[in-house]
């Protein structure tokens, strides 16, 4: 890129909590300032400040951020300043992926001032190993913050922004729980009710007709109780109701850490393992006593089980499910009445949840023993015939796996091949001085990780791969398992689960309020799926 002298400059400056935001020389107002002057003095064109305040580095989705992004693409800037490339970003990766590829592409000329980097010159070969070393410095943050909050955790402090219903954070310490006694005993109420065999729909209508404010408008009627600006927004229902009765809280105790950072630089939310959930037990007053919250958990569980008369589960238990919600679908056997089912989402949470699904017992069996009849036949009048049908059925809904999978091997074999050239240059790097031993042991590790990551991955898409194209294999074994049953005129539990994995029934929604609606049945088969 040559020199230009009328350049489009963007500043851009970043300032998180993890900086420290009471260090003046971090602060926004002195990166502008610093930024401004330096622009101002080679007399180039400001063409826009960018600044995200608050906002993690790790994570590069920030709002102002990616209104520069858009600009550039928009061809408004061609020269980006930051103060250091600490305020670019602390994702050693994707600050690469600007300032080594990004960048260049788009003929932009970028500039960390004070680190001394400038993509107009050859001198950014210390680039690289500043962005692992903020990179590591934002790791280590995020490292020390859960370490932090699993000792708080694990001595029994609440930690949760927000205080359960009925109940509020201590004045004298946010991280202890005392009872609001204003919402309190509707909390008690409903463990009653619970208890005395009412429903959670049957409870969440009892509160909606009581005029009780559902958890969210309460707080938000807190919240906007001065100015008078609160409005009802929300309705009980069952789910709502149900999760209320299955805290713990409400015995007393705490349990936390139930969700987790999947990464310090994605910042994605994904579910804890139940073994490292942290458990602490009695750590505030009890809304309600232990006894009564293990009746009403019986219950529950109680209540969640439709099985015959006999004590046998029905034909279709742990097959049959909703396709909307996923939810299973329950067996319903009431005297003089035709056996049925129905979404248990909408069962337990009514039409907002999910629609009724309903379906006889004598019509779902007709289905299905006709779907099984009909393989049956099909294979004993011409089975060549039979695999090669199966299979092309498969091979519409797989064929796009198997692309996707061999592409994505594609590029993991690719970025290892990748990995080994980068490896081997940091190795010689570091002979011959460029690189000194601690930034060379950092480079290699961060390296070696990602490898190893990408050879798991690569076993992975080759295990996938293999099983998508031994579809004929499978189709074989379901033809040998479906022979067995060449005689079957009726249908019973065991050949139902010794052939099918699952049943989905879904129906059409623009249909709704019409008394028959359309809907469809669809079998997944042992081995082969859906055929």
């Amino acid at each position: 890129m040559g020199i230009l002298l009328n350049y489009s400059v963007a500043i851009y400056c970043r300032l998180s909590v993890d900086d420290g935001t009471n260090l003046e020389s971090m602060s926004i107002a002195s990166q502008k300032t610093m930024l401004t002057e330096y622009v101002k003095k080679q007399g180039w064109k400001l063409s826009d400040i960018y600044v995200d305040d608050g906002y993690s580095g790790v994570n590069f989705e920030r709002p102002d951020f990616q209104r520069m992004i858009h600009d550039i693409e928009l061809g408004r800037i061609n020269l980006v300043i930051v103060k250091d490339l600490s305020r670019l970003g602390r994702n050693y990766i994707m600050c690469g992926q600007y300032t080594e590829i990004y960048f260049p592409e788009k003929n932009v000329r970028f500039i960390a001032l004070n680190d001394g980097i400038d993509t107009l010159y050859s001198n950014n070969d210390i680039a690289p190993f500043k962005n692992i070393l903020n990179d590591m410095y934002a790791k280590d943050i995020s490292v020390k913050v859960r370490s932090s909050l699993h000792a708080k955790a694990r001595k029994g402090e609440f930690l949760a922004p927000y205080a359960p219903y009925g109940y509020m954070k201590s004045p004298e310490d946010k991280h202890i729980l005392i009872i609001n006694e204003e919402v309190a005993p509707n909390i008690k109420r409903m463990f009653e009710l619970s208890a005395s065999g009412i429903s959670t729909k049957k409870i969440a209508k009892i509160m909606e007709e009581d005029g009780v404010l559902t958890p969210l408008d309460y707080r938000n009627s807190k919240k906007n109780s001065v100015n008078g600006a609160f409005q009802k927004k929300y309705t009980w229902d069952g789910a709502v109701v149900r999760w209320m009765l299955r805290n713990p809280v409400y015995a007393g105790h705490n349990i936390q850490c139930k969700k987790r950072v999947q990464s310090y630089r994605t910042k994605k939310i994904v579910p804890n393992k139940r073994e490292d959930w942290i458990i602490v037990e009695n750590t505030h007053q009890a809304i309600i006593s232990q006894e009564l919250f293990n009746e009403v958990q019986k219950a529950l569980d109680g209540r969640l089980r439709f099985v015959k008369r006999t004590g046998e589960p029905h034909i279709f238990s742990k097959l049959f499910y909703c396709a909307e919600c996923g939810r299973s679908m329950l067996h319903h056997d009431r005297t003089n009445h035709p056996k049925y089912y129905s979404c248990g989402k909408y069962r337990a949470d009514g039409i907002k949840a999910c629609t009724s699904h309903h379906i006889t017992y004598d019509n779902l069996c007709k289905i299905v023993l006709a779907d099984i009849q009909k393989y049956v036949k099909l294979i004993e009048e011409d089975e060549g015939y039979a695999i090669q049908e199966i299979l092309s059925i498969k091979c519409t809904s797989e064929e796009k796996q198997l692309v996707k999978a061999k592409k994505d091997l594609k590029q993991a074999k690719n970025r290892l091949e990748e990995m080994d050239v980068r490896i081997k240059k940091v190795y010689e790097d570091n002979l011959s001085g460029k690189i000194p031993d601690e930034l060379f042991a950092v480079f290699i590790s961060d390296y070696t990780n990602e490898k190893q990551t990408l050879t798991e991955s690569v076993l992975l898409l080759e295990d996938e791969i293999n099983t998508l194209q031994e579809n004929r294999t499978d189709v074989s074994r379901f033809i040998k398992l479906i022979k067995k049953y060449a005689d079957i005129k009726t249908l019973d539990r065991e050949t139902l689960t010794a052939l099918i994995d699952k049943i989905t029934i879904s129906e059409d929604k623009s249909q709704q309020g019409k008394k028959n609606k359309e809907q469809t049945i669809t079998i997944y088969y042992k081995f082969v799926g859906v055929v």
